[in-house]
């Protein structure tokens, strides 16, 4: 279909007699230029198109016409020198002919070459010199209007992550939606979907996906890359209200779609990074086979020359952190896990805990598991960002436990250790998985003050929808520990249910939490002695 008008446009070109010949089509040519960028078709047109306007001596065309060029060109390295060549025309021509608006536009491109080769400095003075000339304007073109505010959210959200980028990304988000702008609708949706995560906005990421996913004439429309990546979005929306397995299906299908053509995308950092949250969500359900495979998969494309030569090293940084925490979760799950060992995995990931953001599961797990030292702890807690802030109670928790006051018996310990855990601020925001996985960790200490009464009311509340608990080992855990309340409660099938739960723990290669259950079936086996 694509293809199609593009013929059509190619012909209307070619019989064009006039500067406003040419100028009819350009509003068509510049969204086929947005929507398809991979499309080799599109610019044997743009390049047929410039030198008509050459031949016409229309240089408002001519510029307009570079304008849509230089995206289709400047998302791979190798294209960097014409990608130059080209933004300098267009900045000559737009100032010979004082054409404001295009001048501004210009200096967006300018904002993203100097950003894509990391010259800080000159990126942000391009951007400001765009938005001065923007705001000087009284008439403007919709199209870069919005492509300037575009960058602008983009630089304050990557600069300052301010949260403020997001209502500035909706307007966009409506104005490409509306005009059919729909690779630009996927960008937007795309880095919403993140400022959403770090604001812990999940019901607004998933609202937008459902909107674009509801539409399905529009959708299936789409170019076939963009449906990958607003599914991949849509995974990424579930991934963090911990709905695995939808989280999962949707990631699959992103998977499917961008794993054969990611080269002729924008999105083969995407695609990447799908790999990380693809080997998470699987690896939290215990598939620990498939996240081995994802992982080493992961890592060979990572040394591959077109991702070394087109990967920016921030979304690189991500990725190897992500995969990470996930490695780390997966080696820690087993009983013949030392910490000691695996000092290299804990100091990268401690590392990149600062800057880069940490799925709730696999950090948590890291956090009471790597054994941080308590600078490494404290240097956590003076660290404000959502990833951090999100788990910061444990951060305490494990502050507290490394404490070595003797004068505090273990009693007092773990009332500290409670007391901690309930003060732990929760809000409208806080998931489902994120207060089960405290409350579990209170029947622990409750466990261990003997205030077995305690524990039935204070997990019995999961017992109905321990299915919504998809991470398994916790389901696992909780459900163990429910039937530990229950048994001190004086249900005589506690005990036989606990040894269920160890069968699955065997089941799926939780050994680490099998030698957990064993030793709470054991305490229980001496008090039943002593109490005989």
């Amino acid at each position: 279909m694509h293809n199609l008008l593009i013929e059509e446009l190619a012909s209307k070109v070619e019989f064009a007699k006039s500067k406003e010949n040419l100028r009819e089509i350009l509003g068509d040519i510049c969204l086929l230029s947005s929507n398809e960028r991979s499309n080799k078709e599109l610019m044997l047109l743009l390049d047929k198109a410039i030198e008509k306007s050459e031949l016409l001596d229309d240089e408002k065309s001519l510029v307009n016409l570079i304008g849509y060029k230089i995206p289709v060109l400047y998302n791979n390295r190798e294209n960097a020198s014409e990608v130059r060549k080209l933004i300098a025309r267009m900045q000559l021509i737009s100032e010979n002919n004082n054409y404001s608006d295009i001048l501004a536009w210009t200096y967006s491109y300018i904002w993203y070459i100097e950003k894509f080769e990391e010259n800080k400095k000159k990126s942000i003075e391009a951007l400001e010199h765009s938005l001065k000339l923007l705001d000087g304007l009284s008439n403007y073109d919709e199209y870069i209007y919005h492509f300037i505010r575009y960058s602008y959210a983009v630089e304050q959200w990557l600069n300052n992550h301010d949260i403020e980028s997001a209502t500035i990304l909706e307007e966009c988000l409506i104005y490409f939606f509306r005009e059919g702008f729909y690779r630009s609708l996927a960008q937007v949706f795309g880095l919403l979907s993140i400022i959403y995560t770090r604001m812990h906005e999940s019901k607004k990421a998933l609202n937008l996906s459902n909107q674009i996913l509801a539409n399905r004439f529009i959708f299936d429309s789409l170019p076939l890359d963009v449906r990958g990546i607003i599914y991949y979005f849509t995974g990424l929306g579930h991934m963090l209200n911990a709905n695995l397995a939808i989280a999962e299906s949707y990631f699959n299908e992103a998977y499917n779609i961008l794993k054969p053509i990611y080269k002729d995308s924008i999105y083969y950092s995407n695609f990447l990074i799908l790999h990380s949250y693809l080997a998470t969500v699987k690896g939290l359900q215990g598939k620990t086979d498939q996240v081995y495979t994802l992982t080493k998969e992961a890592e060979i494309l990572l040394q591959t020359d077109y991702i070394k030569s087109n990967l920016d090293e921030n979304t690189r940084k991500q990725i190897v952190h992500t995969l990470n925490l996930v490695k780390f979760y997966n080696i820690s799950c087993l009983s013949c896990y030392n910490y000691q060992e695996h000092q290299e995995l804990i100091n990268e990931i401690s590392k990149g805990c600062k800057d880069l953001y940490s799925d709730f599961m696999t950090f948590s797990e890291f956090i009471l598991n790597s054994n941080l030292d308590s600078d490494k702890l404290q240097r956590l807690m003076t660290i404000d960002n959502f990833s951090i802030n999100r788990i910061k109670h444990l951060i305490e928790f494990m502050l507290e436990k490394q404490k070595l006051e003797v004068k505090i018996s273990q009693e007092q310990k773990a009332l500290n250790y409670i007391s901690i855990l309930e003060k732990h601020v929760t809000t409208s925001k806080t998931t489902f998985i994120e207060h089960a996985y405290r409350d579990l960790l209170i029947a622990q200490q409750l466990f261990s003050l003997k205030r077995y009464a305690e524990i039935s009311p204070l997990l019995k509340q999961y017992e109905s929808r321990l299915k919504q608990i998809e991470v398994l080992e916790m389901r696992i855990f909780i459900e163990a520990f429910i039937q530990v309340g229950a048994y001190k409660n004086g249900d005589p099938l506690g005990s036989a249910l606990q040894y269920m739960a160890i069968k699955k723990c065997r089941l799926y290669g939780f050994s680490r939490l099998e030698y957990t259950l064993l030793n709470y079936l054991q305490l229980q086996q001496k008090e039943i002695t002593r109490t005989i």
